[in-house]
C-alpha cells in the first residue's frame, strides 16, 4: 500500500466533532446516494450528523489532514472498524489508504491479531478499498434497518494483523 505523504493524520480532538460530521454525511450522500431513497437519505444525514454531537468523541479516532483541513476520519476499536469516510473530493487520493494504515498500526500495538469491518453490499467502492487494502470478505453478512422499514445487506470484511505486531 502507497503511503501518502502529503497527509497528516492524528487523533481526533474535541474540537474536530462538527466537521467529522460534514465529512461523514458528505461521504453518505455521495456514496449511498442510490442504495437510499433521497427524502430517506436526507433524514439519515442528519442522524449521521447528531451522531458526532455529544461533547465527547466516542473511542479511538484518527483524522487525515490536507493542507490542515480534515478531509476523512476513522473510528475505531477492539479490533474492529466501526467508521472510515473521507470526503468525495479526496477519494482516489491514497487519503483513506494512509488512514487505514494507521488505524490498522494501532490496532496491531493494542495486540488486535484480527481487524474487521461492515460495509454495504452495495458500497462497490468502499468493498474495493477494502479488498485493495488487504481485506478478504469472511463469509458473514447480516441484515440492517436503517430506519426505514427496507433492510439492506452488510458483509463482514477481515484482516489479519499479527504481522504487524512489533
Amino acid at each position: 500500500m502507497r503511503v501518502d505523504t502529503l497527509t497528516l493524520v492524528r487523533e481526533a480532538r474535541a474540537g474536530d466533532a462538527a466537521v467529522i460530521a460534514d465529512v461523514h454525511a458528505e461521504a453518505w450522500r455521495v456514496a449511498y446516494g442510490d442504495l437510499f431513497e433521497s427524502s430517506f437519505l436526507a433524514k439519515q444525514l442528519e442522524t449521521v450528523r447528531r451522531q458526532w454531537s455529544a461533547p465527547e468523541l466516542p473511542g479511538n479516532i484518527l483524522v487525515a489532514e490536507r493542507g490542515h483541513r480534515i478531509v476523512a476520519f476513522a473510528h475505531f476499536g477492539h479490533g474492529e472498524i466501526f467508521d472510515c469516510y473521507a470526503r468525495p473530493i479526496a477519494w482516489g487520493t491514497g487519503v483513506a489508504g494512509t488512514l487505514l494504515t494507521h488505524v490498522l498500526e494501532t490496532l496491531a500495538d493494542a495486540r488486535d491479531r484480527d481487524v474487521r469491518a461492515w460495509t454495504l453490499s452495495g458500497a462497490n467502492r468502499a468493498r474495493h478499498f477494502y479488498r485493495k487494502a488487504g481485506f478478504r470478505e469472511s463469509g458473514r453478512y447480516r441484515e440492517r434497518d436503517y430506519g426505514d422499514g427496507r433492510p439492506v445487506m452488510e458483509l463482514e470484511y477481515i484482516r489479519s494483523i499479527r504481522h504487524l505486531h512489533r
